[in-house]
């Protein structure tokens, strides 16, 4: 568990994005064109897979460029560890995924440079964020 000096540390604060996100699977060898703007764009390709993860309303316009996705689930909402986060820092995606499995939450992690972001089933946010409120960890 985190200590409460580390729960206390304002770059562990954490916010929910304003918009849904969408998780689309394509397959591995779809061309990725030059994608416009979104405010929320994540793109991961391995020898099995292309997945974005991108905001729900410019889901649909992706689908204009890439074609329909094989794999499209329900929207997510995006819970966002502020950050800048040392590198450094250990146990934070741990303790955030240990408090969602608790309160029986799925999530799908991402992490950037700078920080992390947990989505969870948007239909379930606010069962998250109260989770995680009872767990000691603050909300911006």
């Amino acid at each position: 568990m985190l200590s409460k000096d580390l729960l206390a540390s304002p770059a562990l604060r954490l916010s929910f994005l304003p918009a849904p996100l969408s998780v689309l699977r394509y397959p591995p060898t779809t061309p990725l064109p030059i994608l416009p703007s979104a405010s929320f764009l994540s793109v991961t390709r391995t020898p099995a897979e292309l997945s974005l993860v991108v905001d729900t309303a410019f889901a649909a316009s992706s689908r204009a460029t890439l074609g329909a996705p094989e794999q499209a689930g329900e929207p997510w909402a995006a819970l966002k560890v502020a950050g800048p986060l040392e590198h450094s820092m250990v146990g934070i995606l741990a303790e955030l995924s240990g408090v969602l499995r608790d309160a029986a939450v799925s999530i799908f992690a991402i992490s950037t440079w700078d920080t992390d972001y947990v989505l969870v089933p948007a239909a379930r946010q606010e069962d998250a964020r109260i989770a995680l409120q009872r767990a000691g960890w603050v909300f911006q």
